[in-house]
């Protein structure tokens, strides 16, 4: 894609605005091809057992409320209504980065799939010997057929579509492996039309 961007570009003499969308469009393809680059050695790091956590006391609520900061422009620019809510402190023993790698990947998901005028919910909450954070929106939602096939890599529902957001097929990976590697789990619930709602559950760190 990115060859041809440029031979396109090269074979007349175009206006400077039009050397500009090139460019831009280029500019997107290398971002696009860098995620998936860091995405796969990130995952191949995994694989060989030479990822180490660095795990501390993580308290999740501030690391999800640092997300919701962090990517609330984003919502308000595509017109999204963008909710927070934590209980209290839920302390999971876990890698602060991993875990806030985690939590971006879904948002951002919950973002690109969701419709002007949707909303996307974060939340952070206890149950019992559970620390739960899940992330719900009112998008598009995912068809049956492939719910049990959005954690494999480079798995996209739909790949035209996926590509044209910058979507690279490992981001729901990843999110899998973090969550596994803190001895939990993650889950999904989704009804085309209606939307998606993703649920990690970690160990929760006794006071």
């Amino acid at each position: 894609v990115l060859k041809g961007e440029i031979e396109v570009g090269l074979k007349r003499q175009r206006r400077p605005e039009e050397y500009r969308r090139v460019l831009a469009s280029c500019l997107e393809e290398v971002d696009r091809m860098s995620r998936i680059v860091d995405d796969l050695l990130t995952l191949a790091r995994a694989d060989m057992g030479a990822l180490q956590l660095q795990k501390e006391r993580v308290d999740l609520g501030e690391v999800a409320e640092g997300v919701w900061r962090s990517l609330g422009r984003i919502a308000e620019e595509k017109g999204l209504r963008f909710t927070f809510q934590r209980d209290g402190e839920v302390a999971v023993w876990g890698d602060k980065d991993r875990l806030r790698q985690l939590l971006v990947n879904l948002v951002d998901n919950a973002l690109k799939y969701t419709p002007p005028g949707g909303e996307v919910r974060l939340r952070v909450e206890r149950d019992d010997t559970l620390a739960l954070l899940t992330v719900q929106d009112t998008g598009e939602g995912i068809p049956p057929e492939d719910q049990e096939r959005v954690f494999e890599r480079f798995y996209r529902v739909d790949k035209a579509r996926s590509r044209q957001r910058g979507g690279t097929g490992l981001g729901l990976s990843i999110c899998k492996w973090i969550a596994e590697a803190h001895g939990g789990k993650i889950s999904l619930e989704s009804e085309v039309g209606k939307g998606s709602t993703f649920v990690v559950q970690l160990p929760l760190l006794a006071p």
